[in-house]
């Protein structure tokens, strides 16, 4: 999973559209799915103001990666890419992706 697909995951999760989330960020909803289709590299700053309108911690951004965060047990990394892994084929299905 890549940032812009966790991104996008925890956005459909929280029933907000492109468009709604940009407008809250106060960017262009073309910005935030270029952010989503791992295009363009997002700011740490605007990472920052993502998680905090998705109501997450910024590290959820960060599970689909490989290296070990830091105070967090591998097994508990590899629960939560498994549950963001179903989640994200449970909302493939019902919007026919």
């Amino acid at each position: 999973m890549t940032l812009g697909n966790a991104i996008k995951l925890i956005r459909t999760a929280r029933g907000l559209t492109q468009r709604e989330l940009a407008s809250q960020l106060q960017i262009s909803a073309n910005y935030l799915s270029l952010v989503e289709g791992d295009k363009r590299e997002p700011s740490l700053t605007f990472l920052n103001r993502l998680a905090a309108k998705l109501k997450v911690p910024i590290a959820m951004l960060f599970l689909f990666q490989n290296e070990p965060l830091p105070g967090v047990r591998s097994s508990d990394v590899d629960k939560l890419k498994d549950l963001l892994l179903k989640l994200d084929h449970i909302i493939a299905n019902q919007s026919g992706e």
